[in-house]
């Protein structure tokens, strides 16, 4: 992906008084920002996912770009990538047309959409923004849910940038 190309879509988020309205009639609480926006962090999470995601079907809430769940559907058996900013496809679009796998869904729409049309063994968040709402409306999906930077910032808080984690305890802790 083309860095250039991701800071151009932030900027015309950023401008975009249509893109916060539409944020708002979603109830989108989520920050406009991309947490995996790379083949080898996506390939790393997905490694670091195996043990709980291998042969199972796996719900990604807040998807972005969907490459993780690419990457996790070289694993699981199933996976949905629910993403809610339809700004994120626009860079995706050929990444799909390239290399989308037969068991992976990218689902367009807010989560709660799509509650009690689909359902997971494992519910996948990767995200820094609005955990605590991503994390009730993965529950809805599957029995498990995994929020992959609060495990791994909690496996190591003196690893990452302090305000990273100060502003995630401050306002997800």
């Amino acid at each position: 992906m083309d860095h250039a190309d991701l800071d151009r879509l932030y900027a015309t988020l950023a401008d975009n008084g249509s893109a916060h309205l539409y944020f708002e009639r979603h109830g989108i609480a989520a920050a406009p920002i991309l947490t995996v926006t790379d083949d080898e962090n996506a390939d790393a999470i997905a490694g670091y996912l195996r043990p709980r995601i291998e042969g199972k079907t796996v719900v990604e809430i807040g998807g972005g770009l969907g490459l993780l769940s690419l990457h996790m559907g070289l694993i699981a058996q199933r996976v949905f990538c629910i993403e809610a900013n339809p700004i994120w496809s626009v860079l995706f679009t050929e990444v799909l047309f390239r290399t989308k796998p037969r068991n992976v869904s990218y689902l367009f729409g807010t989560a709660d959409e799509f509650v009690g049309s689909i359902r997971g063994d494992v519910a996948v968040i990767c995200t820094h923004s609005d955990v605590p709402g991503m994390s009730l409306v993965a529950a809805q999906f599957a029995p498990t849910v995994i929020d992959v930077y609060g495990e791994i910032i909690g496996s190591a808080p003196g690893a990452f940038d302090p305000d990273v984690v100060a502003g995630r305890e401050a306002k997800w802790g």
